[in-house]
């Protein structure tokens, strides 16, 4: 009788043993799967604290950054390294204190530029993309890949990342380049640029690409009102500000030998004229200041 109760209880023990060690494999791996989860989903939603700015060479990105950090329209060259700085954003509300912000000037030099914008991506809290009006109509193209890899970057769309499109040198644009007709100009590029990708994403893995698209799914034209997973909005302006002298001679160019600095002292109230840079400044107090 013993011999079978033995037997009874070892086969039970044998039945149990192999169960048991499933269910903690099967803990260990669900714990193992939310903790990575929440690690990750944390760190993909997570915004930074800096201003990036972004555009081609030549576009007056690097005279903006002077502006915003030094307060001097400085004559520059084409940067080929990054520069990072810092403003103090001097609120209209005497309810709350001066903001200070960091700013990263990413070069436009197309070797570079993407190297530098993968690096600082993560630090972004905010991107003012520099366009200069004299040119797009040449450069179209170029600025439009750069924006599509903004604005495809999912990153940027998980945080939701406001997007400041800055129609900049209206001062000197003698062709009335309007923001409308730079809109509708980069919305047809992109519209090209989406029909380009998805004929040459492979059948296999193309539907997951595709639905993960800037623009409206299943829309055979791209339009910036489609985007809903980045806030982008289009200013027009100067980065020379309302300094009247010379206007072409202060932007990017390849003089290293002429270097000057012209101060941008004076107020800038004529925000309807586009000489100014008082829409980036509301633009980015709507950002940082709440």
């Amino acid at each position: 009788m013993d011999k079978n109760v033995n037997s009874e209880f070892v086969d039970e023990s044998s039945q149990i043993f192999p169960l048991t060690i499933i269910l903690s494999f099967l803990v260990v791996f669900v714990t193992i799967v939310i903790l990575w989860w929440a690690k990750n989903r944390h760190k993909s939603f997570r915004r930074g604290e800096c201003l990036l700015l972004c555009g081609t060479s030549n576009s007056g990105k690097t005279l903006l950054f002077c502006r915003l950090t030094m307060g001097l329209a400085k004559r520059t060259l084409t940067s080929m390294a990054i520069n990072k700085g810092s403003m103090i954003l001097e609120t209209s509300s005497t309810d709350r204190p001066t903001k200070k912000i960091h700013v990263i000037d990413i070069p436009g030099n197309l070797r570079i530029r993407q190297r530098d914008f993968n690096t600082n991506k993560n630090s972004a809290k905010a991107i003012i993309f520099v366009i200069d009006s004299t040119t797009i109509k040449e450069e179209s193209k170029d600025v439009s890949d750069y924006l599509y890899d903004i604005l495809h970057e999912k990153t940027f769309r998980q945080q939701r990342l406001p997007l400041l499109i800055l129609c900049n040198k209206q001062d000197i644009n003698n062709d009335n380049i309007t923001i409308q007709t730079i809109r509708n100009l980069l919305e047809n590029e992109l519209t090209m640029k989406r029909k380009t990708r998805a004929s040459s994403v492979d059948v296999h893995q193309g539907k997951t690409e595709l639905i993960n698209d800037i623009g409206q799914l299943g829309k055979e034209t791209f339009e910036f009102s489609d985007v809903k997973d980045i806030k982008v909005e289009f200013v027009d302006g100067s980065a020379l500000g309302t300094e009247k002298k010379s206007f072409a001679d202060h932007y990017d160019d390849d003089d290293a030998n002429n270097e000057k600095d012209i101060d941008s002292g004076g107020d800038e109230t004529d925000a309807d004229s586009g000489a100014n840079l008082n829409k980036v400044y509301d633009w980015i107090e709507k950002i940082w200041i709440k």
